[in-house]
């Protein structure tokens, strides 16, 4: 069977299994293996982070959380470039009152607050506290 070439349907089932038989080390490697090939895979960056928790291994888990925000923030910024290069017209128009309700940001594209990447940020600075204690 070939691993390199397995997608993260077929991963992902695997790693949630090792991970529910408390086998953490493998199951933080098989949901790495999903990140890499898809760093958008919002259900295993969320076990991945569980189980760096779980393994009480805080530096990694903070790792994961910068990457999955940064990867959904690029994300979000790219489909909005190529909503506002699509609908120019309505972008234009709409861009003063936008900007003068305060629902633009500085480089000029809509703000766009995500509840998952809320709970991110809240779990980072969580993680950076625990970071912190232990030095």
């Amino acid at each position: 069977m070939k691993k390199n070439n397995e997608s993260p349907s077929i991963l992902y089932p695997v790693a949630k299994t090792l991970e529910d038989q408390q086998s953490y080390a493998e199951a933080a490697k098989e949901y790495a293996r999903i990140l890499k090939t898809n760093p958008l895979h919002i259900d295993a960056a969320n076990r991945l982070m569980i189980v760096y928790r779980k393994l009480k291994a805080y530096a990694k888990e903070l790792a994961v959380i910068d990457k999955a925000i940064a990867a959904h923030e690029k994300d979000t910024e790219i489909k909005q470039r190529q909503w506002i290069k699509s609908h120019q017209k309505v972008a234009n128009l709409t861009r003063s009152l936008a900007k003068s309700l305060g629902l633009l940001s500085d480089s000029g594209l809509p703000i766009y607050e995500d509840e998952l990447l809320e709970k991110w940020k809240q779990r980072k600075k969580i993680v950076e506290g625990k970071l912190q204690k232990a030095k």
